[in-house]
């Protein structure tokens, strides 16, 4: 009471000063900063949770990654709505390009809730990419160095995918995929084209087009916190695909992942070890039947093996681990140190320890919502040392 009466006027002039002040408030309410006009503005389209998920904002978005390992960096934009129809669909579409040349356009929708259940999805994916400085080594693990080429890739691809979500940690679900490849000679002032050095033989389906239609399954169990970079929990998964080529069924093959991830937290979620654990097989199943070089598994690059270049290693069968230890910095930035290992070979029984790959070293990860957003390692294997900056963490689910 005694605040309120000392903010009471007095006098005449107390009063008119106060009506002016008054009329001043009126006429100039007070202004937010535009950076944080923006800031809430994004905020209300959803940015927290697109960080968090790795699909962005709703609205116009701009883009720095998406294009294949190796072709320069990706500049883009695109598109989101995730609330049409009453939240119904989910829509996306983007455009990429790097300036070595490469192209990605894509579009994918996903029906939520089909007929009314929650737990239900369905999602459609279209893609073209052409990546014009695709690396090739040739087959095996004992392929040498000295014998890099390059090769340019197009592809234009569909899938359809549909699935349930039994439990807020497990789900499973059916794809079927079509889809055509092109490859073809590239040229590069220090690396020669693929066709200089290798055939048909020692690169099955070179300059042989494809077009494929496929079907195939995938189920995974994911309990970790969040997707992108997580702290705690696992993921466990198998993914299944036949591909049929439409040009007499030579190239017609399957193919399995495995795929396991567990993250154990220690000193109050301060220090992370990151287990990762991955097999792909490709095969056939008949002797008059190959595996194009373009489909077979491989190791290296910026998630596997990162000591050794992108597509370093090709053959029908790769496997793969890796342990990473994780620890806080300061609020948004981490550090970590890991080791991989892994090899490929042409068929599973010749797997071998002597035979493995290994790769180490050290990284920095920048987070935003606790998701990874910006991953900076410098990794060394006996074929020296590589600088890997990307917008994913390792442990992106592929499935």
């Amino acid at each position: 009471m005694v605040a309120a009466q000392e903010q009471e006027p007095k006098t005449r002039a107390e009063e008119i000063e106060l009506a002016r002040n008054q009329k001043v408030a009126t006429l100039w309410p007070e202004r937010e900063d535009p950076l944080v006009i923006r800031a809430n503005r994004l905020l209300d389209r959803g940015l927290l949770e697109g960080i968090q998920s790795g699909e962005g904002n709703n609205g116009w978005q701009f883009l720095l990654s998406g294009t294949r390992d190796a072709q320069g960096q990706t500049f883009g934009i695109g598109y989101r709505r995730a609330d049409l129809f009453h939240d119904a669909l989910t829509a996306r579409a983007t455009v990429r390009g790097t300036l070595r040349g490469a192209f990605m356009a894509d579009g994918d929708a996903e029906l939520k809730g089909l007929r009314r259940s929650p737990d239900t999805f369905v999602v459609f994916h279209t893609k073209y990419e052409h990546s014009p400085r695709m690396d090739y080594y040739g087959l095996g693990s004992d392929s040498s160095e000295q014998e890099r080429t390059l090769y340019k890739l197009n592809t234009f691809s569909g899938d359809v995918r549909a699935g349930y979500r039994f439990t807020r940690s497990f789900n499973a679900g059916v794809d079927f995929i079509g889809g055509h490849v092109h490859t073809g000679p590239t040229s590069d002032d220090s690396v020669p084209s693929i066709e200089t050095i290798f055939n048909a033989t020692t690169a099955p389906g070179l300059f042989d087009d494809t077009s494929f239609i496929g079907w195939g399954g995938f189920a995974g169990f994911d309990t970790r916190d969040v997707p992108r970079g997580p702290r705690r929990g696992g993921f466990y998964g198998i993914n299944f695909n036949r591909f049929v080529d439409l040009a007499g069924g030579r190239y017609t093959h399957r193919q399995l992942e495995l795929e396991g991830q567990q993250f154990i937290p220690y000193f109050n979620e301060t220090r992370v070890v990151a287990i990762f654990a991955r097999a792909r097989f490709a095969y056939t199943g008949r002797d008059d039947r190959v595996v194009p070089f373009y489909f077979l598994p491989t190791l290296g690059g910026n998630f596997d093996l990162r000591g050794f270049n992108n597509y370093r290693f090709h053959d029908n069968n790769a496997f793969s681990a890796t342990v990473e230890h994780r620890w806080y910095v300061f609020t948004g930035l981490e550090m970590a140190v890991f080791l991989d290992g892994g090899e490929t070979v042409p068929e599973t029984g010749s797997v071998a320890f002597s035979g493995l790959k290994y790769s180490g070293g050290i990284g920095f990860r920048a987070r935003i919502q606790d998701a990874v957003v910006l991953r900076f390692d410098v990794a060394r294997s006996r074929e020296g040392f590589r600088w890997i900056w990307s917008m994913s963490d390792i442990s992106l689910r592929r499935f």
